[in-house]
């Protein structure tokens, strides 16, 4: 692919609002401003930004537990999302619901789910209800490795596949189902699950946003002109543990070294500079995310806790 440098640098502003949103966040639950558990995704940006660019407005999404590098990239704002993370009013469910069940209707983002599974019956029900309103919308489904081992991904994949339904399949494969070695869960890959009902995939490299739109964009246009399913998996590594208090005892320094050497960003940025983007106008997309972090921070902080009268609009 002849590289646009336009896309790199829109590449670069989305994976860096992802990884310092995520910081952010971190810093907030380590602070105890952060009420519950958060999941990051520090070190998966690429696979967010890579697939979610690939969307078009009108279309759907259903993320995982850890998706608000998906969130984000879809369009949510990270002043609301923030806010919506402490609680407080100003956020995208008016604080209501935090990280774990956040949804954003004005960009067709239908939430995360609690319980790991839950979003492939949704997603069977929004590609149906596509399908009979006739509409050119999708819905990408994101799920993790360990969720593939659930029954109702069967099921939904079964069910899309009979009823013809429109819907992408993301899966962020980070190697591990909470503290569980993906490896020790399956003998069988999450794409060949897929294949054993007829449906389309490819696998990427999680790390390289490039291939990841790429692919994404291959499947997404076949989903949306066929109307039928399809699954991309992306192999990829969160750097933190499975929630913010995760210590990792469960995998190696050395892996983690490893994968840490194939940060997304950087992997990015050394690409930037080869295709002849300056050092300097990569610092100058540093210095305005980082900006927009410290915006979305002071918004959030300053904003009110709801109240037990505040109501809901959905």
């Amino acid at each position: 692919m002849k590289k646009d440098n336009k896309l790199l640098s829109t590449f670069l502003e989305k994976m860096l609002l992802v990884r310092q949103f995520e910081y952010k966040v971190y810093e907030f639950a380590t602070k105890g401003i952060v009420f519950g558990s958060v999941h990051l995704c520090i070190g998966e940006e690429a696979t967010a930004v890579g697939s979610a660019m690939g969307l078009e407005s009108k279309d759907y999404i259903l993320t995982t537990h850890r998706g608000h590098g998906q969130a984000l990239t879809k369009g949510a704002d990270p002043n609301k999302f923030l806010a919506e993370i402490i609680g407080r009013q100003t956020g995208l469910c008016k604080g209501r619901v935090g990280s774990m069940h956040a949804f954003d209707k004005e960009n067709n983002n239908l939430g995360a789910q609690g319980i790991l599974g839950a979003q492939f019956p949704i997603a069977i029900g929004v590609g149906l209800a596509l399908k009979l309103k006739k509409s050119k919308s999708i819905v990408a489904c994101y799920l993790g490795d360990g969720t593939s081992n659930q029954g109702t991904f069967y099921e939904a994949l079964n069910i899309a596949d009979i009823w013809d339904l429109p819907i992408l399949f993301v899966c962020v494969n980070n190697l591990y189902g909470m503290g569980t070695h993906y490896d020790k869960t399956s003998n069988v890959a999450v794409f060949e699950k897929a294949k054993s009902f007829n449906i389309i995939t490819e696998t990427a490299d999680g790390n390289d946003v490039e291939e990841v739109y790429i692919k994404a964009k291959k499947l997404i246009s076949k989903v949306r002109s066929d109307r039928r399913p399809a699954l991309l998996e992306c192999y990829t590594y969160r750097w933190l543990g499975h929630s913010a208090f995760d210590n990792r005892p469960y995998r190696s320094k050395e892996e983690i070294k490893k994968w840490k050497a194939k940060d997304p960003i950087k992997s990015l940025e050394q690409k930037m500079i080869k295709n002849d983007i300056s050092a300097k106008d990569i610092e100058i997309i540093k210095d305005n995310i980082n900006k927009k972090i410290e915006e979305a921070a002071k918004f959030a902080l300053e904003s009110k806790y709801s109240s037990i009268d505040d109501s809901v609009k959905a």
